[in-house]
């Protein structure tokens, strides 16, 4: 999240509240044929001084990546900077998309989109032109679908920019009628959630083909994150959790939630979905729950320590039986991030950059 756009929401009430969080997993899949001069004769030599690591978003402030390996032994800060000769990745560093092995970066406070080479962070390329606050991306069929917040006063100019991911220039920018935040691709069609900061309940179906938005599910009130999982849509808002026929876009089910500290409300967010388990989180704790489950978890799996005001799990995802935690801090000096088990064992605590909103895996 912008941290200025933070502050000016920082009084909202507590139920519309929830952290922000990168959802949009970084898919770091081998492709099946290596492109033209990247080939990797030896499966086991890693493609890069990145490789086979987990990467961290520091928002910023100017914005930087800290990668942790595997084992999380080892621990490289400003890997970007470090690599691209003191370069830097913008304001307010937002989130990561990637495409085989190619990254990209989005820094919504510089209208900017860094692309690199995701095993070795080298400087490949930028899209400096036609943004306008860029949230979140994904890259299909030689395009890249980037939200775009536009004017904060309102929500009716937010639009996805469509860049050519070859010349990195926008090529299209189609006005969606209503907020946009996280971006999804399914069978070939990209789910956008439509709320943002708390407020919003609808999440659009967006056909990449004629740039038409064909269909619209219906949530609950403040929606925060969204999941595609076994062709469902899960729907996560403050106080309940929603699951929805990805082709009827109709409510098969849905769970309350209904979590309280110190005696008043607090939302969930930052849904995630691994393994046939669902996790989410309510201030500074984790919930998990079995995909087919029918009523909320009454006990947390993991309860932080954190001073943070604003930044409670600000940054929070689930991947390779481990669950890891972004605290935000006081976003003005280097936070922490905490790697669990999937039996809330911490594994590890580890000194980030500043604002950590989100984790990344080079596979």
């Amino acid at each position: 999240m912008n941290f200025t756009k933070f502050l000016m929401l920082a009084f909202m009430s507590t139920f519309f509240f929830t952290a922000c969080s990168n959802d949009d997993d970084f898919v770091a899949e081998t492709p099946d044929s290596e492109t033209p001069g990247t080939e990797n004769p030896d499966p086991e030599e890693p493609r890069g001084d990145y490789d086979n690591g987990i990467l961290v978003l520091n928002e910023g402030g100017t914005g930087s990546v800290t990668y942790i390996s595997e084992d999380l032994a080892s621990v490289d800060q400003e890997i970007f900077q470090t690599v691209n000769s003191g370069d830097d990745l913008g304001a307010y560093v937002q989130s990561i998309f990637s495409d085989e092995e190619k990254a990209y970066i989005i820094s919504n406070g510089s209208n900017l989109i860094t692309v690199v080479n995701r095993y070795t962070f080298e400087l490949l390329g930028k899209v400096d032109a036609g943004l306008s606050v860029p949230r979140y991306g994904v890259a299909m069929n030689g395009k890249l679908y980037v939200t775009n917040q536009a004017d904060f006063a309102t929500t009716a100019d937010d639009y996805v920019a469509v860049i050519n991911q070859e010349t990195l220039l926008v090529e299209n920018s189609v006005i969606i009628g209503d907020a946009v935040e996280f971006i999804e691709e399914e069978n070939g069609k990209l789910y956008i959630q439509n709320a943002t900061y708390g407020a919003g309940n609808k999440i659009s179906v967006f056909n990449p083909t004629n740039s038409i938005v064909e269909a619209t599910f219906t949530t609950n009130d403040a929606l925060n994150s969204i999941e595609i999982e076994n062709g469902s849509l899960f729907a996560l808002s403050g106080n309940k959790l929603q699951k929805f026929n990805l082709t009827t876009q109709a409510l098969e089910s849905e769970i309350d939630l209904n979590y309280t500290q110190d005696g008043s409300f607090i939302s969930a967010g930052n849904l995630e979905i691994e393994d046939e388990n669902i996790y989410f989180t309510a201030s500074n704790k984790v919930y998990t729950m079995a995909l087919n489950a029918t009523t909320a978890p009454v006990n947390a799996l993991i309860t932080y320590q954190t001073s943070s005001e604003y930044g409670v799990m600000y940054g929070f995802e689930v991947d390779d039986d481990r669950i890891f935690i972004g605290d935000g801090g006081d976003f003005a000096s280097n936070s922490f991030v905490e790697i669990y088990d999937l039996n809330g064992t911490l594994l590890k605590n580890v000194e980030v950059g500043l604002a950590p909103n989100g984790f990344y895996f080079n596979d």
